[in-house]
Formats: structure tokens, sequence, C-alpha cells
């Protein structure tokens, strides 16, 4: 299910690369998803980030995997994995701004959420599908507080955090935190199974 290529999403004025992804799977086991990726855990944990692939348990039945290496970022097959759960797929591009949320279920892309500031528009959003109703009232204040931040002159990013809050409001994680009200996920390693010699 991984490729050792970059996802690359494509605009009218050329293409950029995400430089790193995580993927917060509900609905499915452990044992179940790793299988799906053709990945096992080889329980190392993974205390500073220093292995490429990972995954933690979260409360509530929310498994996170994450690529610690952003030079090479797999590209995960999104609707196979979401065949028989939930699969939101979070994306992002540090350095230009951009932050893309999906979300998949029994195998189809149901929504997506995206911020474009690379070229400087700090309130660009573009929303597909039909998005939770819970989004309304985060998009209403981040939007307000950009607003209020460009005309103050204050360097700010609401809406790059727009769509990976709202991510984090379901799934209940995000990258850039170590802990959370819940506690603090445990990552370990995961690698590609070796297929036994014949």
């Amino acid at each position: 299910m991984l490729h050792d290529q970059y996802r690359l999403k494509k605009r009218g004025y050329g293409r950029v690369e995400y430089n790193f992804s995580y993927y917060s799977f509900c609905g499915v086991d452990k044992a179940g998803l790793l299988s799906a990726l053709g990945m096992r855990d080889t329980g190392n944990v993974d205390a500073h980030g220093q292995f490429d692939f990972t995954m933690a348990q979260l409360p509530d039945q929310w498994i996170v995997c994450r690529y610690n290496n952003l030079g090479n970022p797999p590209a995960v097959m999104r609707q196979a994995l979401s065949l028989h759960g939930m699969l939101i797929a979070c994306d992002v591009h540090e350095g230009e701004h951009v932050s893309r949320v999906e979300c998949y279920e029994q195998g189809e892309l149901k929504w997506s959420i995206l911020h474009d500031g690379e070229a400087g528009d700090t309130l660009d959003l573009q929303v597909a599908g039909i998005v939770p109703p819970e989004f309304t009232a985060l998009r209403k204040a981040a939007f307000s507080a950009q607003q209020k931040a460009d005309h103050d002159g204050v360097t700010a990013h609401y809406m790059y955090w727009l769509p990976l809050d709202f991510a984090a409001s379901l799934s209940g994680y995000r990258y850039d935190r170590e802990t959370f009200p819940w506690g603090t996920p445990s990552f370990t390693e995961i690698e590609p199974v070796v297929p036994a010699a014949t």
C-alpha cells in the first residue's frame, strides 16, 4: 500500500510537493491496518522522531500513522485503506503555508479542506464535499482572526491551521503537539513486512 513517491498537488501555475503527511484511522483495528499497509510494528518507541514511519493508538479507537522522513514521504492508497473505516489524511507544506485535509469513508473521498497560502493569500480556503457542520464555527472564527491580523499588520496563519485544527477536533491529534488533554501518544516504529524466502 505504500509507494516511494510524493503525492503531488496540481495547480494552475505549477506543482508543489507536500513535505509531510499523517493519517488518522477510525473503525479499523491495529492488526488489520498494519496488514493493509503491508507493515509490522517493531515495538521500538519513537521518542524523538528518529524512525521513518510510526504508528500510535489513540483513545476512542483512533490510530495515527505519521511519516517523519520529510525528504521522501510515501503515497498512501487512501481509498483502499478506508474501505472498512474512516481515514482522515493531513498533508502539509510548512514552508509554503499549504495545508490540506481529506476524509475518506468506504473507499470514497467524502470531503476535503485546503488552504493554499503559497501565493500570499492568507484567507484562501477551498472546501469540497459535505463537511461536518461543526466546521462552520471554526471557519468563521479563523476567518475573522485572520482578517484582523492582516488589518493590524500581524503575521499570522489562522487559515493555514484551520484544516488541521478541524481534523484534530475529530481525531484528537495534531502533528505539531506532543501532549493533549487525553495524554501523550506513544508512537512506535513500523516497517515493511519482508516476504519469507521460498
